[in-house]
């Protein structure tokens, strides 16, 4: 777990001991020491608990001060009242960072909790010890072992997730393992009284495992500094603000979940004007849009080649492309005789949308045959599929069956296309619809297809991705 780039926060990410104070020993096994061995952190664990001598195999101690070895990082697992003493006996151990799991302090509003986390921080500050949370998850970082949730990956990934809250930070990572994307760090930072968001961006902006940062926010401690890590990041990657609070009941919401000020709407909408950092607004846009930046090659326009089965569901994806700021233009003469060639159906549309033909092996053979002509066509930029399967519902025999093969042909024919392509997986209700979408994604996202619950997904993602590239390219 040696060093990896010289910057201090590696050794918070890479910890080679952590203390768990309040280690579980009626529970163990699903406790932080039980998470972290399973999780295969390599590291030396020592659990504090006055109460025991022993847990899962691993010598027991009254305090951090009892170690005899050297502690890099310790966990607070402890009720807010005895965090003082936890927090002094860390300084006197040497201890580098903290990990204050623990709720109860600015938070939840009363001048006895804002005092504990004003005198707790400035015990930390005077021993030289860098502090996470309060009120946070802390850290997953799947090259070193650390996790706050045992049913994350163990896959290492190119995503970093900066979020002030815990719940969003578990949700991001399991919608994002849905579609088959990993992580290389995510922080739940909390109340953020040491450890802030400029921080961790500015550790992240020269991270080399990280290509893609996103961030949940709901407050800022020092405006101008963060605006300065998110410029300091965007230089050499793409950085997401999913930020909240900016209602009157969200920023009330947000005050008494982290004790942050909201700040307004009409200066973080400047903010993403400025800098070009895209915006999300729940957390699976989050995941739309990290899922493009990875896997869509770059629009060179917004244009969009709509391409599905069902003419009524193409008139109304088109209308959904236009109203998210994307543009849906006819194909050129020569692209439209082409496809009237391979479409023998009466009625079928080939000005764009494109109607493939019947049913859902017929739209494998239209990827195999039509895609190729529709790559061509001069006057579209991205290419955009919808899968109708909730059409066919549980009526069709072996639907996941058929829907497979289909995603397969996209599959196969996906890595020949010039343009980028997105698919849109309409999920439908039925049982069956249900299994038949999960495997087509399932399918389509191992080879690297961004895949998206809808039409309206799709094309709000890729309008974003479309403004951030012509962002950059003006830029520079």
């Amino acid at each position: 777990m040696a060093e990896k780039s010289g910057h201090y926060l590696d050794r918070m990410f890479h910890p080679e001991s952590i203390a768990i104070v309040g280690a579980s020993a009626t529970n163990p096994e699903s406790g932080w020491i039980g998470q972290l061995r399973d999780f295969g952190y390599k590291g030396k664990i020592y659990p504090i608990n006055p109460n025991a001598t022993e847990i899962l195999g691993l010598k027991a101690y009254p305090s951090v001060r009892d170690i005899p070895d050297t502690v890099e990082y310790a966990i607070f697992n402890i009720p807010a009242r005895f965090t003082l003493q936890a927090m002094a006996d860390c300084v006197a151990k040497g201890v580098k960072f903290v990990h204050v799991y623990t709720a109860g302090f600015s938070e939840i509003g009363t001048p006895e909790a804002k005092q504990l986390e004003a005198q707790l921080v400035e015990i930390a500050r005077q021993g030289g010890i860098r502090m996470l949370g309060p009120n946070c998850m802390g850290i997953y970082c799947p090259e070193s072992g650390m996790t706050f949730n045992p049913d994350f990956s163990k896959e290492k990934g190119h995503v970093a997730f900066v979020s002030q809250s815990g719940a969003e930070s578990m949700r991001l990572v399991f919608l994002a393992q849905d579609v088959g994307i990993s992580f290389s760090k995510v922080i739940s930072y909390g109340n953020a009284i040491d450890l802030d968001a400029p921080d961790f961006l500015e550790y992240l902006a020269d991270d080399k495992d990280t290509k893609i940062i996103a961030c949940y926010i709901e407050g800022i401690h020092d405006g101008p500094r963060f605006l300065a890590a998110i410029k300091q990041c965007l230089t050499k990657k793409p950085v997401l603000v999913l930020k909240a609070g900016l209602t009157e009941s969200g920023a009330g919401a947000a005050a008494s979940h982290t004790a942050s000020l909201a700040g307004s709407k009409s200066v973080w909408e400047a903010f993403f004007r400025q800098t070009g950092a895209l915006a999300a607004y729940t957390m699976d846009e989050v995941a739309d849009i990290v899922q493009g930046l990875l896997r869509m090659k770059e629009p060179r326009g917004r244009r969009v080649a709509v391409v599905g089965r069902g003419g009524g569901i193409g008139v109304i994806a088109a209308d959904i492309c236009e109203r998210a700021g994307l543009k849906v233009p006819p194909f050129a003469k020569e692209t439209r005789q082409k496809l009237t060639a391979i479409i023998p159906e009466a009625g079928a549309g080939v000005r764009n949308p494109v109607e493939t033909t019947r049913g859902l092996g017929g739209a494998a053979d239209f990827y195999q045959r039509g895609l190729p002509i529709v790559d061509e066509d001069p006057e579209t930029d991205i290419i955009l599929v919808h899968m109708a399967i909730d059409v066919y519902g549980g009526h069709t025999p072996n639907l996941a069956q058929i829907t497979t093969a289909a995603a397969a042909s996209l599959c196969e024919k996906a890595g020949s296309l010039k343009k980028p392509l997105a698919v849109a997986l309409f999920p439908g209700g039925h049982p069956d619809t249900v299994l038949a979408v999960t495997a087509a994604r399932e399918k389509l996202t191992k080879a690297g297809i961004p895949v998206y619950a809808g039409v309206e997904s799709a094309s709000r993602s890729i309008n974003k991705l479309v403004n951030y590239y012509e962002f950059i390219r003006n830029r520079s």
